[in-house]
């Protein structure tokens, strides 16, 4: 790890958490830009400033996480979430408002009849709005991600409401328990890597969640409509840096929990399939306790001119690159990357043979997998239960609950 310190000044003090936020310190009132830098004492006096913040907020997550209390967690993500810069939080409202019927309360949803149907999203549809809406719902920050991407809502027929959403992306080409897992040589894995994708987003609406509708959406990972939309979007794509063809067919879909052990994935079983592998937990780096300072933190290597902007040719992980920029150009160490959160890390097999095709060069066998099947499995295994077990369930809160989370707040300190 690095070694601690700021620019031509001692190390931060280290802060004591209290429980509440600190009030964070704010850059000298000049308009910072890409050509224009702050006179030198101004300039070390915002380094200093960004690095006690910058500290703070580490030392205010590491407390949260180390309580073991899952709502202080949830905290940290809203709090990220609220300086959001991506997301038009209004215009969402907005679409919620024309889009009421899709949304619907849950006493209007008679489980019995919920007919579920997995839809891919097409830019400029209903379908891409309501998953926007739907996105907003969760306390994790709302990111564009890179590579290739799909996405995907589950539609239930009968009550013409939006049940959940599923998000996929390129995965990292690095993840530990993964990569340990497959057993694969260094230079074969980025190989197979290309050959998956990363769940960032899988889950139920408000209405649908009582009903344990998590793992329907969990379990339709595995829906032989996201297999064919991979190879109608991608079947004649090359990547971008190698300019070779994309693998087909999709081989894997990773993805990882939000606050440690997952409800959703662990034991979901379907005709004697384990349908998500757990691989064990990442290591708990990652930038989200950093999200609310993150905006000072461009301006900084703006001012510095070590900002690296979005766009093409400037590779994947933006914000990453920037936020190291910042703790290297700082001289504070990289423990400042442990957020703590320890995410569980599952892998969904859409092959019978994974690990003969990563490691024999087999040919990949797709598994079978029958959308309705497993839609009325969930109602009987899942749904039908929960609703007899908590006659309350359709007292959920269901719209205020999506309304709320569709206009974020910072908590005052």
């Amino acid at each position: 790890m690095g070694v601690g310190g700021s620019i031509g000044l001692a190390k931060p003090k280290r802060l004591r958490y209290h429980g509440r936020m600190h009030r964070q310190h704010k850059l000298p009132s000049a308009k910072i830009s890409e050509n224009r830098a702050l006179p030198p004492a101004m300039q070390r006096r915002a380094a200093a400033a960004l690095a006690v913040d910058i500290e703070s907020a580490w030392a205010q997550c590491r407390v949260a996480v180390a309580s073991g209390n899952k709502n202080l967690v949830k905290e940290l993500h809203l709090r990220a979430k609220a300086h959001d810069a991506i997301t038009d939080f209004a215009a969402l409202r907005r679409v919620l408002d024309k889009s009421q019927r899709y949304f619907p309360t849950p006493s209007r949803i008679e489980p019995a009849r919920i007919s579920p149907v997995v839809v891919p999203v097409v830019p400029n549809s209903l379908e891409e709005r309501l998953f926007r809406v739907a996105r907003g719902y969760w306390s994790m920050p709302y990111s564009k991600g890179y590579g290739r991407r799909l996405r995907f809502v589950i539609m239930d027929e009968h009550h013409e409401a939006l049940i959940g959403i599923i998000g996929l992306q390129s995965p990292s080409a690095d993840l530990a328990c993964r990569d340990q897992y497959l057993g694969m040589e260094r230079d074969k894995k980025l190989a197979f890597v290309n050959n998956t994708l990363d769940a960032y987003t899988v889950g139920a609406t408000p209405a649908y969640a009582p009903l344990l509708a998590g793992k329907l959406v969990a379990g339709y990972l595995c829906s032989p409509k996201i297999r064919q939309e991979y190879w109608s979007v991608y079947g004649n794509r090359r990547t971008t840096q190698l300019r070779k063809r994309i693998p087909q067919p999709l081989l894997a879909i990773s993805t990882a929990s939000a606050f440690g052990r997952s409800s959703i994935y662990n034991r979901l079983k379907f005709e004697n399939r384990l349908l998500a592998r757990p691989l064990g937990y990442t290591q708990g780096y990652g930038t989200v306790h950093l999200e609310e300072v993150y905006p000072r933190m461009v301006e900084w290597l703006q001012s510095i001119g070590k900002h690296v902007p979005a766009g093409f040719g400037n590779g994947p992980k933006v914000r990453w690159q920037n936020i190291m920029n910042t703790l290297v150009s700082l001289r504070l160490p990289m423990k400042f990357l442990e957020h703590g959160i320890c995410r569980q890390v599952f892998l969904v097999d859409l092959v019978d043979n994974l690990l003969a095709v990563c490691n024999n060069a087999d040919l990949p066998s797709p598994i079978a997998f029958d959308d309705c099947a497993w839609g009325d499995f969930w109602r009987e295994r899942w749904c039908l239960p929960r609703a007899h077990r908590d006659p309350d369930w359709h007292e959920f809160p269901a719209r205020t609950q999506l309304r709320d989370a569709l206009t974020p707040h910072s908590v005052d300190p």
